[in-house]
């Protein structure tokens, strides 16, 4: 029988350490008053979204906390992956002038892949915060099997011989293809689209027999999922009677999924990113600004500010580092 999935209402404002940083008198803080936000995709896409959602909430919050008043200019700069845009972020004044969204595992898959100017980009950026993260899940039809752990158990057993479709190459869902094998010891045989739109119609009509995807490409495959789980250490929000990979088959798996965070080039004054980060928190927690990123579709999760975007930063990077060696073998990578 298929699972039902249901989508809950996304958290509401939210309390605690967690979710904001320590107030502070930021009243005599430099501010610029022009801040270019740059996004490394097209106009359109899901960051494009997310960032021009928040904008009007953050300008909100930078004033209100500050006093000064702010126009925060969207600039999007496509090509290579990303690496226009996160290079321009790099390049840019030391004096707050400029910030924009990192994609994560993108930026340092790229970076694995050809070496970019932005190179260590855990040290040349400086978080801001994070608060949309769209989980990875994996989920199978009725194609072959019955559930994911057969599925996983044929792939050991005959390597290749199970096929995975997902966005790719060098995406957040290839790299949890290979986050699987790793944990499994199955070998699956990887077929890259050209998004994820092609990758459900693919699934959908059982060109292949599992697929890699979000939160959004399972609530789009609903009808053909015969079985999902969450590649998390806990279940998510927006689908909370899909399990966890461990809750599934015992085998732990966690990636960071497609996150999307702010961020800024490091060395601007510390005032002024102490300033972003609480400007970023208080406009996370603005119950407009949910209601208006919830029919946006955004995933929203509990904000991580500063040092706790920083950790998923280099714990992102650690992941990717892991699983180099599959992207090697898989001729992804030299």
């Amino acid at each position: 029988m298929r699972k039902t999935l249901s989508i809950a209402c996304v958290a509401a404002l939210m309390s605690g350490p967690a979710a904001t940083v320590l107030a502070q008198d930021y009243q005599n803080v430099e501010v610029p008053s022009t801040i270019n936000v740059i996004v490394a995709y097209n106009a359109g896409g899901g960051t494009d979204i997310l960032v021009r959602t928040a904008v009007p909430y953050f300008e909100a919050a930078i004033k209100e906390l500050s006093g000064s008043s702010v126009q925060m200019i969207v600039k999007n700069m496509p090509g290579a992956g990303g690496e226009v845009g996160w290079s321009a972020l790099a390049r840019a004044p030391e004096d707050g002038s400029t910030i924009g969204v990192i994609n994560l595992p993108a930026i340092a898959i790229v970076e694995a892949a050809r070496e970019p100017t932005y190179a260590p980009w855990v040290e040349t950026f400086a978080p801001i915060g994070v608060n949309v993260i769209d989980p990875n899940v994996v989920r199978i039809n009725d194609a072959r099997f019955s559930s994911l752990g057969e599925a996983i158990e044929t792939a050991k057993n005959e390597p290749g011989s199970v096929t995975v479709g997902a966005d790719g190459p060098l995406s957040d869902d290839h790299l949890a293809v290979y986050a699987i094998e790793e944990a499994t010891g199955a070998k699956f045989t990887f077929i890259p689209y050209s998004g994820g739109a092609p990758a459900n119609r693919a699934f959908l009509s059982q060109e292949v027999e599992m697929a890699m995807g979000n939160v959004t490409d399972l609530l789009q495959t609903e009808d053909a999922t015969v079985e999902a789980a969450i590649l998390a250490k806990e279940r998510y929000e927006l689908i909370p009677d899909v399990p966890t990979f461990k809750e599934l088959t015992g085998q732990e798996v966690r990636t960071g999924g497609s996150t999307r965070g702010w961020a800024t080039v490091a060395g601007i004054p510390e005032d002024l990113l102490g300033l972003y980060r609480e400007a970023f928190a208080m406009a996370s927690n603005d119950p407009k600004y949910q209601a208006e990123a919830k029919t946006r579709k955004l995933t929203l999760v509990t904000p991580k500010v500063g040092d706790e975007f920083g950790q998923i930063m280099n714990e992102t990077q650690d992941s990717v580092q892991n699983l180099l060696k599959y992207f090697k073998q898989g001729g992804y990578l030299d």
